[in-house]
């Protein structure tokens, strides 16, 4: 046994530490000062990893509020003060973006940093078990009464939920001997209306079962949430909220409202988890919305939120989308919203080809990628053929950088901001404004 301490902390808060062998090693849900008893184990042949067989922490450990913190895999900041976590996690941005690019971003602190979250995906596991996969190993779940990251709502659905099944344990998926059916509780509550849903993802074929009967019976009496909804698929797909969906109570979809616009959110497509905690981002969009506003582009549009948000104040709107279900509710919501309105949502998918992107001088280009980057495509065209004014809007700052030197060029910074609606993880969102040089 050695015995070693915490030296610093990353940006994904994990902690550093210097292995017996003079290897940096990262270890989570640790505080500079706190000393680990640790071994080398073999797991495979020449290679070794580190142990901790006891952690002797020499700092509070008051700040934490969940009572599973350090098993689950969720969150890994609640035991670092809230404003060293924000300098953890923006610094080494802020710091690149300028250094690299020569761009400042103006950093933005979030107002509320527990019971944040909209959406949750619990993995349920005979027992029964409820809860999130521990850090480090997929096949251990932590069994979670209460999540200190989601509303009071959520908790006493999570409770709810799990009294039903005390009741019916044998719908619970088995992973080893393939017995049940139920794999994965998601809740998802809207932060600005009353409505909310639960969604059971079970195992494809498993709703002709002779338990389901009885299931669908106890979950009528014993839950009073405003929807209810059962999906399936692949007995072997570890992907919760997604497939063939039956509606038990309510509805497919959900209410959100976000600056005053009512949004749809079907039961199986993403929207913020936090609404409220990306209000700056929206804020800084709408109040650097140029005078000229003819035409929106909105690429990777999803429902059509951007275009839902600001479709009040263009001629035109044109949205880009991969899924064709998503493009389907935007143009529907846009047009019940904006009759008076022309638009145009089309399902592209904008990694293989972006042939069908107008490009048009005096529109402005609002674009939210997925976390890996809008791709070289994509920025290849703003480069190329990009309007006056662009909003690129990311979950991703370190993928953004990336886009952003492809495009720059072409482009001058204006301003932007980083903003922290995701408290006691690492993740940030962050939006920066380009104008087209020489217009």
């Amino acid at each position: 046994m050695d015995k070693v301490k915490v030296e610093g902390l990353n940006p994904d808060f994990s902690g550093i530490v210097t292995a017996p062998n003079g290897k940096k090693v990262d270890i989570f849900y640790v505080h500079p000062g706190d000393e680990l008893v640790v071994e080398y184990v073999k797991r495979r042949p020449r290679q070794r990893s580190l142990k901790v067989h006891e952690i002797i922490r020499n700092h509070p450990w008051d700040l934490v509020q969940c009572q599973v913190f350090g098993e689950c895999g969720g969150c890994t900041g609640q035991h670092i003060p809230y404003p060293k976590q924000i300098n953890l996690k923006f610094d080494p941005i802020l710091t690149s973006f300028q250094k690299d690019l020569g761009i400042t971003i103006k950093p933005v602190l979030g107002s509320q940093t527990y019971a944040y979250r909209s959406r949750m995906d619990f993995s349920v596991f005979p027992g029964p078990i409820i809860g999130q996969r521990q850090r480090g190993n997929f096949r251990k779940v932590v069994p979670i009464t209460t999540c200190a990251i989601q509303s009071e709502w959520a908790n006493f659905a999570l409770q709810s939920v799990r009294s039903v099944l005390e009741e019916m344990p044998n719908v619970i998926w088995d992973r080893k001997s393939e017995f049940g059916g139920l794999k994965y509780l998601t809740i998802r509550k809207a932060q600005n209306t009353n409505d909310g849903m639960l969604i059971f993802t079970f195992t494809e074929g498993f709703e002709n079962h002779p338990l389901m009967d009885e299931f669908r019976t106890l979950c009528l009496e014993k839950l009073t949430q405003n929807s209810l909804i059962f999906c399936y698929n692949r007995p072997k797909s570890e992907v919760s909220a997604v497939g063939r969906p039956e509606i038990l109570r309510g509805k497919l979809t959900f209410t959100e409202t976000v600056l005053n616009q009512s949004f749809e959110v079907p039961f199986d497509s993403f929207f913020q988890p936090n609404p409220n905690g990306f209000l700056p981002i929206l804020h800084f969009i709408k109040e650097r919305l140029p005078e000229e506003k003819e035409v929106l582009l909105d690429l990777f549009c999803g429902n059509g939120f951007f275009s839902l948000l600001y479709g009040e104040y263009f001629q035109h709107v044109d949205g880009y989308e991969l899924t064709e279900s998503s493009i389907a509710i935007a143009s529907t919501l846009f047009a019940n919203a904006y009759p008076s309105k022309t638009h145009s949502f089309q399902v592209t998918n904008l990694f293989l080809s972006t042939e069908n992107l107008q490009s048009k001088e005096k529109a402005t280009l609002i674009l939210d990628p997925p976390r890996a980057g809008a791709g070289k495509l994509v920025n290849h065209w703003i480069r190329d053929n990009g309007p006056k004014d662009i909003f690129y809007v990311s979950c991703n700052p370190y993928s953004q950088k990336e886009d952003v030197r492809l495009f720059l060029e072409a482009y001058q910074y204006v301003d932007g901001i980083i903003i922290d609606p995701y408290p006691h993880t690492p993740h940030t969102e962050s939006v920066l404004h380009f104008r087209r040089k020489g217009r």
